[in-house]
């Protein structure tokens, strides 16, 4: 009985969503301008002096509401300082741009144990904030977002009516090591396991620098985190009453990070529930021959030497024509 019982509390936790955070959105667009600025205020005070001074949340502002508001979500164990020459270039345009710190990110002490405390609540609560401070900064929202962040924009773009344009780059969902049918008991099982830290670079460690902001390493129960809330998209009920406009799907042959059947299903799962056939829906896959690593949007990345090959291929997707690194 007692092998029985615990073959059953095993099978409902690992295999079954009884025990899966509700990651519903929770809209509170800002009604104007200045109920954004006040929201603002709010994400930059969630920023302790523990956080990096190049990581803290940023909102650059036109100082009015314009015609588009754009959120970018940094990448898993990355920080916003990640999407400064492309929030630059925004600006140059006249959007308004919001980049949110994501939970447990951007600490200035690199072997911080903040990933151990993430959730995946907590995270989309956080993309649930920046998308309310754009909506009362654009009279559009477009939202883009790498890896973990691609994650993250795709679940905006799945539940945020406020959400005209999403762009997905290299989403994480299915870690390139991990076969797709155990993501989910394992985001399960990391959740309610003793976290375990693993070097990015198990040969560098703590020496990898590259970018020097970001994380050397990662956490188990963190990417759990980013996994519960990709699974929670795939599984979510259409939710928006208003049809998503655009969608674009970026992977890379190359990419040393992720599964690109993954992240399709992502996009695939986005589109059903943000409007279908109706979704301006275009896929980017930079080919294997150009040996570019996972992150393409760090200019002090591993993709450092190429970014200027690749920023002008991302513009147009996001709305930046002539984008130069």
């Amino acid at each position: 009985m007692v092998v029985a019982g615990v073959v059953l509390a095993a099978v409902l936790l690992l295999l079954t969503p009884l025990f899966d955070d509700e990651l519903t959105a929770a809209p509170a667009p800002a009604p104007d301008y200045e109920a954004a600025q006040a929201l603002a205020d709010d994400l930059r005070s969630a920023d302790g002096p523990e956080v990096n001074e190049l990581c803290r949340s940023r909102v650059y502002d036109q100082g009015e509401r314009a015609d588009v508001a754009v959120v970018l979500l940094h990448g898993y164990t990355n920080c916003p300082q990640q999407w400064d020459d492309i929030a630059a270039a925004y600006v140059d345009a006249g959007y308004n741009v919001v980049v949110p710190r994501l939970p447990g990110h951007g600490e200035a002490d690199r072997l911080t144990s903040a990933l151990s405390d993430i959730t995946p609540r907590a995270l989309v609560e956080t993309t649930d904030l920046a998308v309310d401070i754009a909506a009362g900064l654009g009279d559009e929202v477009w939202v883009a977002g790498l890896s973990g962040g691609g994650t993250l924009a795709g679940w905006a773009a799945a539940g945020r009516d406020e959400v005209t344009r999403a762009v997905l780059l290299a989403p994480l969902v299915v870690p390139k090591v991990v076969p797709e049918v155990l993501v989910g008991p394992l985001s399960r099982a990391f959740r309610f396991s003793p976290d375990i830290p693993l070097w990015w670079d198990g040969e560098k460690r703590e020496a990898l620098a590259d970018p020097p902001y970001a994380y050397p390493r990662y956490t188990l129960r963190s990417l759990g985190a980013f996994l519960a809330v990709g699974r929670s998209v795939q599984g979510a009920d259409a939710t928006r009453t208003q049809q998503l406009e655009t969608l674009t799907l970026v992977t890379n042959e190359n990419d040393n990070a992720i599964s690109n059947s993954g992240a399709v299903e992502l996009a695939d799962a986005v589109q059903e529930v943000a409007g279908g056939p109706a979704v301006d829906r275009e896929d980017h896959v930079f080919d294997a021959s150009l040996q570019y690593l996972h992150d393409v949007v760090d200019p002090q990345g591993e993709n450092a030497g190429e970014i200027d090959q690749i920023y002008p291929v991302l513009g147009p997707y996001l709305g930046l024509d002539g984008l130069t690194g």
